[in-house]
Formats: C-alpha cells, structure tokens, sequence
C-alpha cells in the first residue's frame, strides 16, 4: 500500500500498479518490480514542497494481476478491460510501471472516454519505432497509426536518443518534441510554450524515468533533463484538466525508488494547488 493513500471510493486521485515487463524488448528486466519497490519507498518520503497533498483523497487499488500473463496481445487486451471495469472520468489516476509499454492500453481507454486530450510524454525516447508489434519502443507508433492518439496531441520533452526512423516520423507527421539540450539552455521559453499550447486542454502526462540525469531507467542515457525541468514545466502550466499520468521503466535502487516517490507526490501536489 502506498504510504500517503489512506482515502476510499470517494477519493479523487486512484492509484493502479501495472507489474508488467512483456512490452520490453530488453535483456535487463524487473520492470515489473516497480510498483512495489515504489509503494515500499514511500514510507521513507513524507511531506510535499510545490502544493499539498491530502491523503484522504488519494486511494491505492492495488496492482492488476498479470502474472502469468505472457502473450503481449493477450496483455494488452487484459490490462484495457481491466481498467475499463474500474475507471471513472471524474477521477485522477496514476499508473505504475512496468516497462512503457503499459501506456498502450492506457491510452485506448482514455482515447475512449475523453475524445480531446493532449498528452506530455517525458522520455528519452520517442518510442516511435516502426516495429512489427507495439512494444515498449514502438507503441506510440501504433496509436497514432491505430488512430487513437492524434500527432499534433503529442508534446514530447528530454528525448536524447533515437532511432534514424523515428527522427524521420517525427518530421514527418509534424510532431512536437524537445531535445534535452534545448530543456536545457530554454527551459523558461519551452514551459511558458507548453503552457500556452496546453491552455484549457485535457492533459494526460506520461514519465519513462530514464528522461532524468539520474540514471534511474532501464535504458540508461549519457544526457537526460533534471527533475527541475519537470515540476518547472508542471508549474506552468494554467488552466489544464489533468487526466492522470502514469511513470514507468524504475530501475529500483533506494535513491531512485525515492526519487520515483517524489515525483508522483509533487505532481499530484502541483496539480492539487495550482490548478
């Protein structure tokens, strides 16, 4: 249970853990540990510093059992109708991860219940991939492929490692993104440009953590965006209705377990005071 959810069915903000490693293509795994190595961490992380929190009005629902689960279509369908059976527009969510991929169903849903929505992808990659399959570094291909995520919806922020092909989709079907560098040496520009982009917009946010400097993903980058960046692009932004967010692709160490922690608290703090 995570430590700072003491609410109930009335709570605004529910929490899922999705334990799922199927989507990633990687020889290193454990992604599916990330639930609970965050929800363990969150006994060591106490108050918020960017807005306030109420743990009445967060509530944990636990993980979607998916265990024995090792078809990735299967996945994808079973993780899709599970979360149909539970979710509520008027409510808040936050998804643990499992590898990215998780997103994939995620945003069918979402795409289902809220026609217009932007989504902010934080990650160092754009998972872009053009794959045989939706997998944890092609799955945004086949959303918008699939037609349940429009390219001019995507804002994405830090990437510093992509593949020839996806540089080349992303010009191609006209896609925001930000390098690290530019988050960088603009991030005032960059959040107040987010920010206008976004005004009065439903917002889903989705956070691979290997975006950060911290080396705390599994595909660990050289160059990533600072945590700074993050809650200043956040902080910025006015007049936005936040759909949930999800983080994904932990790879658990007590610095980074917290650090995971820290993210989910201020980012539902953030969005509890300024918005």
């Amino acid at each position: 249970m995570f430590a700072h959810a003491k609410g109930n069915k009335n709570s605004k903000w529910k929490m899922i853990g999705i334990p799922s490693e199927v989507g990633s293509l990687s020889n290193i795994k454990f992604y599916s540990n990330g639930p609970k190595a965050i929800r363990d961490a969150s006994y060591k992380v106490f108050d918020t510093l960017l807005g306030d929190i109420d743990l009445e009005d967060i509530e944990d629902l636990g993980d979607i059992d998916i265990e024995d689960i090792r078809d990735i279509n299967y996945l994808y369908n079973y993780i899709y109708n599970r979360l149909k059976e539970i979710y509520d527009k008027n409510k808040k969510y936050i998804f643990l991860g499992g590898d990215h991929s998780i997103t994939y169903p995620i945003l069918k849903l979402i795409r289902e219940n809220w026609n217009n929505y932007k989504l902010l992808y934080f990650d160092a990659h754009p998972d872009m991939h053009p794959d045989p399959y939706p997998n944890y570094e092609s799955y945004i291909y086949y959303l918008i492929k699939e037609e349940y995520l429009n390219p001019e919806d995507i804002i994405m922020v830090g990437i510093s490692n992509l593949s020839f092909e996806e540089k080349n989709i992303l010009k191609d079907w006209n896609i925001k993104y930000y390098n690290f560098y530019e988050v960088w040496d603009n991030i005032n520009d960059i959040s107040r440009e987010i920010s206008n982009i976004l005004d009065n917009k439903n917002l889903y946010i989705s956070i691979d953590i290997d975006v950060f400097e911290n080396g705390c993903g599994h595909w660990l980058e050289g160059m990533g965006i600072k945590v700074y960046h993050y809650l200043k692009i956040l902080k910025e932004l006015k007049n936005v209705h936040l759909i949930g967010f999800d983080l994904t692709e932990l790879f658990s160490s007590n610095i980074c377990n917290n650090l995971a922690v820290k993210i989910i608290l201020e980012t539902i703090s953030i969005f509890n005071y300024y918005k």
